[in-house]
């Protein structure tokens, strides 16, 4: 799928959400809370950076079709400086892995526009998550499992 479609979905998609219309399920593979001492570290250009890596996957049915839709976010930090790098993949539903290598082959080439939309599903899904209000499910992994 193209970015400039996948955008347009996903500002249908959020739509939708914000009628109550449709149901969620997000599954979160992320090392931010961990000690800085269990983190990856690497060395570019002479520095050594704290990496963290968080995995989202969204899932949800949206006009009689299932939607799998994986972020994938790498933050480098050293001292006050942080850099970022972001995928989109929207593998088969079966290949549900927390693994970049594995989803490759199925990556949106992500633009400002598609990774915007994302966040601001990520919000309105954990705005409503705090209402309780039955139509987003959250299952954390540890990222050591």
């Amino acid at each position: 799928m193209k970015p400039a479609s996948l955008a347009i979905l996903l500002d249908e998609m959020i739509n939708e959400t914000k009628k109550g219309h449709l149901d969620w399920r997000l599954e979160i593979q992320s090392t931010d809370e961990l000690d800085d001492s269990v983190k990856q570290h690497m060395t570019e250009d002479d520095t050594e950076w704290i990496v963290d890596e968080c995995f989202i996957s969204f899932n949800c049915k949206y006009r009689g079709k299932d939607y799998l839709m994986i972020t994938y976010e790498h933050i480098r930090r050293h001292k006050e400086q942080t850099r970022s790098d972001n995928l989109i993949f929207m593998p088969p539903l079966n290949v549900r892995y927390f693994d970049v290598g594995i989803l490759s082959p199925y990556i949106i080439d992500a633009d400002a526009v598609l990774l915007d939309r994302f966040h601001q599903l990520w919000m309105l899904l954990m705005e409503m998550r705090k209402k309780q209000d039955g139509h987003v499910s959250v299952k954390v992994f540890d990222p050591f499992e």
